[in-house]
């Protein structure tokens, strides 16, 4: 870190907390920004002192970004600062006592079990953790059994492991910990690994409970709002028991800090919630009182889907026949609908089953933030992802697909009636269509899209509507996940418009996957004309064969 060779030593007190040396680090910056290029510098000196003021500015503004560029370059003035502060060795000890195990907390001896897996793991530190030592477990409580790492299991974990830090392992510890006050708090290395979200603020109780019952005043510790961390596992909900943001005040900073990429604004009292996303593609959803009882947030990452094929996705007894359906569904042009409920697997999947469309298609994705990122899994497809703006909503970007080549559209999530009844116009001049959607069932998709068209004065007569519906889209799969984490396809269901009903291809029962029925000799001939030639032959043998074992 820069800093002016002729400025005197200042003498200083001695830090009692990391909150202390932080806000000292803080200040210290914020001078030397502020006060100009010291004198008497030569030229050369000069442009390097300005080109380092930059670049900490432009790191101090853009670390919370999701940037890991400007962190470690962050991480790296941090160092430079505390070695230039010349801690003693009881100040290091007072404040990160790694030599005293039994005064490290359980938030810490997490953080040094991860900064160690991370090593050796990278962005799978997280999962492989978990794997290694049986994590989550459920833990029984009065109202029921919840996914929990509680404080014990990890002081469980650390007396096994009993990790033996190297003296620049520690210094770089101490450095992260500095950080975090400049970055996403206690969970600032947690949210870099690979999982499916992170959530803060959403249990426990906010401070004005606390302000105005008498009885809760002097409560058990864990019970506030900021003492509220939760990450989502494959499918699974777990609560860090141990973790806590420690204050109100530190949960209301790392929720700004994670809306600030890109500059969407503040959240007000008449702004109270805002949807945003971060520099690495994850999609965050914020919120404060008075819209919601505490402040909160919820971070939901995608790279835990990277490189993943349906065969590794969709697992059990006859799951082999239902790929290899899902392959000439999605191969031969068909319209499909992925529903279910929040954290069911339907984005997984549905960037999964892109490896099946016909390569020579041009994909147009729509999308609020930018989530699917298919241009990373197929870089050298034809693929261009439009997003929502403040000046350009859902409807106009779709509308924008009708002026492009794009042969399949795609939609990350289909929520709101507009949208859907564009979705059912554009489903009659489309090639392909794949989306997402949250209906339990397809007589509730269907009945969505119908209530769409009506709503928005496309149709008046509810007859009318259901039949466009109904011609619209072809296959539906229903996913669901397990209160085990499982996920699974609970049901592939054909949408027949001629006859206006619902024919099931395939369940999901007691852990395998059963043929029910055969699509229509309809459907088999929409395949047909889109399928390759080479797979022309195959798909009709496949489905003559499921037509056998009915």
């Amino acid at each position: 870190m820069f800093r002016n060779k002729k400025a005197k030593k200042r003498a200083r007190p001695e830090f009692q907390t990391i909150e202390q040396l932080r806000e000292a680090i803080r200040e210290e910056m914020n001078t030397r920004m502020e006060g100009g290029i010291p004198r008497g510098l030569p030229k050369a000196e000069r442009d390097k002192y300005l080109l380092q003021l930059r670049q900490l500015r432009k790191a101090l503004r853009e670390c919370a970004y999701g940037d890991e560029g400007e962190k470690n370059y962050l991480k790296s003035c941090l160092r430079q600062e505390i070695a230039r502060l010349e801690l003693s060795l009881e100040e290091k000890e007072r404040l990160y006592p790694f030599l005293h195990e039994e005064k490290l907390t359980a938030a810490r001896k997490f953080d040094i079990l991860l900064f160690l897996e991370m090593k050796q793991s990278g962005k799978d530190a997280f999962l492989n953790f978990c794997e290694r030592h049986g994590f989550p477990r459920e833990t029984q409580m009065p109202d029921g059994d919840y996914f929990e790492i509680t404080a014990e299991m990890i002081e469980e974990v650390y007396q096994e492991e009993k990790p033996c830090l190297s003296e620049e392992e520690c210094l770089t510890l101490f450095c992260d910990l500095v950080y975090e006050g400049f970055g996403h708090g206690i969970i600032d290395r947690l949210r870099d690994c690979r999982l499916d979200g992170i959530s803060g603020g959403v249990s426990g109780l906010p401070p004005q409970f606390f302000r105005y019952e008498e009885e809760l005043r002097g409560s058990a510790e864990g019970s506030h709002s900021y003492d509220s961390v939760f990450v989502m596992v494959r499918g699974t909900t777990v609560r860090l028991s141990f973790l806590s943001f420690g204050s109100e005040k530190e949960l209301r900073r790392v929720t700004k800090a994670l809306l600030r990429y890109e500059a969407p604004g503040e959240l007000t009292y008449y702004n109270p919630y805002m949807v945003n996303d971060m520099k690495d593609g994850s999609r965050v959803f914020a919120c404060r009182p008075p819209f919601s009882e505490s402040w909160a947030f919820f971070v939901r990452k995608f790279d835990s889907a990277e490189q993943k094929c349906p065969e590794e996705l969709i697992r059990g007894g006859g799951a082999e026949r239902l790929i290899s359906a899902l392959r000439y569904f999605v191969g031969g042009g068909l319209h499909v609908a992925i529903t279910g409920p929040q954290g069911s697997g339907k984005t997984t999947l549905l960037k999964a089953l892109v490896r099946y469309i016909n390569p020579k298609y041009n994909l147009r994705i729509e999308e609020s933030v930018f989530e699917l990122w298919m241009r990373k899994e197929f870089p050298k497809r034809n693929i261009l992802t439009f997003r929502e703006t403040d000046s350009v909503d859902l409807t106009e970007g779709l509308n924008a697909f009708r002026k492009t080549d794009g042969n399949c559209l795609m939609m990350g999530e289909i929520g709101t009636i507009e949208v859907a009844a564009l979705m059912v116009e554009l489903g009659q001049v489309s090639e392909q269509q794949l989306f997402t959607h949250h209906a339990m069932s397809t007589d509730k998709l269907v009945d969505y899209f119908q209530n769409a068209l009506l709503r928005t004065g496309a149709f008046s007569d509810e007859d009318m509507a259901r039949d466009q519906v109904m011609n619209a889209f072809q296959i539906h799969l229903l996913c669901e996940r397990a209160l085990d984490g499982r996920r699974f396809i609970r049901e592939v269901t054909e949408i027949v418009p001629k006859t206006r009903e619902y024919r099931c291809l395939f369940r999901y029962e007691n852990g395998e996957y059963h043929q029910v029925d055969a699509p229509t000799k309809e459907l088999k001939e929409k395949m047909l004309q889109k399928l390759r030639e080479e797979e022309k032959g195959k798909m009709q043998e496949f489905f003559t064969e499921v037509e056998k074992n009915r």
